[in-house]
């Protein structure tokens, strides 16, 4: 292909909206055979380079290494495909991990958005979505990993005496841990009445709680109330510079 009309790198680096920097590197890595002007030295290029250019553009956007691309264009369809094929796999995995983030995402802000609604309300009459408490065991690397992933595992439970003390656990499926001890379950009967609300505990203290209260302004409304079980949502800092854990929590109530 003749050279007839030479670009710039500054005109090249806008045509393809590429900092100059880059296309300067790329030229000095010799993945490029850009001219020099004789009277300033300058990098030039020809519509050959501008093809060059976004082949190299779009393979380190996958992130294929610079020393797999020397000499693009001397390699076999063969050796293109095992590049594309490996850079495939890689990106496959990256999506999945993002998906995964994005799962991770959007479960925390519906917590978070659980957290304020509750704050506004009060009590809600949304159904439990517990089915099943086993302990914590801090040597079991499965559940540690669980817990990680989704912290909203973690569950408080308490047997709804006056008792302001809760019992700590995860939130397991029925049939996943079965190994462990079941320290809640969840009954095939028909569901009981429950009364959502927002639990909160002090992270260091965890006997300094609201369940007392929340307790009486139920028995104010005409409730016996029972066990109560909340799935943890958040951790915050109070105006007094304390920790503060945020839970949902169910409690069966009748009246």
């Amino acid at each position: 292909m003749e050279k007839e009309k030479l670009l710039t790198v500054g005109q090249v680096a806008e045509m393809m909206n590429l900092p100059k920097s880059k296309i300067r590197y790329w030229d000095d890595m010799n993945l490029l055979t850009s001219s020099r002007n004789r009277d300033n030295g300058y990098r030039m290029f020809d519509m050959e380079d501008l093809l060059t250019l976004s082949d190299i553009d779009f393979y380190r956007r996958l992130d294929i290494p610079i020393n797999k691309m020397t000499n693009l264009y001397r390699k076999s369809p063969e050796e293109l495909w095992a590049i594309l094929d490996e850079t495939e796999t890689r990106v496959a995995a990256e999506l999945a991990e993002l998906e995964k983030r994005q799962q991770g995402i959007k479960r925390r802000k519906e917590q978070i958005l659980s957290l304020i609604e509750l704050k506004e309300k009060g009590f809600t009459d949304d159904p439990l979505d517990v089915e099943r408490i086993i302990p914590i065991d801090l040597n079991d690397p499965n559940e540690l990993k669980d817990y990680i992933e989704n912290p909203a595992n973690l569950i408080v439970y308490n047997e709804g005496k006056t008792s302001k003390e809760f019992i700590y656990g995860f939130s397991v499926k029925k049939d996943e841990f079965v190994e462990e001890q079941t320290l809640w379950q969840k009954s095939d009967q028909p569901e009981k009445r429950r009364k959502q609300f927002l639990l909160t505990i002090q992270s260091d203290n965890p006997l300094e709680n609201n369940f007392n209260q929340v307790q009486q302004l139920l028995k104010e409304q005409g409730y016996q109330t029972g066990p109560a079980i909340g799935r943890y949502i958040m951790t915050a800092e109070d105006k007094e510079g304390r920790y503060i854990d945020f839970y949902k929590t169910w409690i069966d109530v009748k009246k």
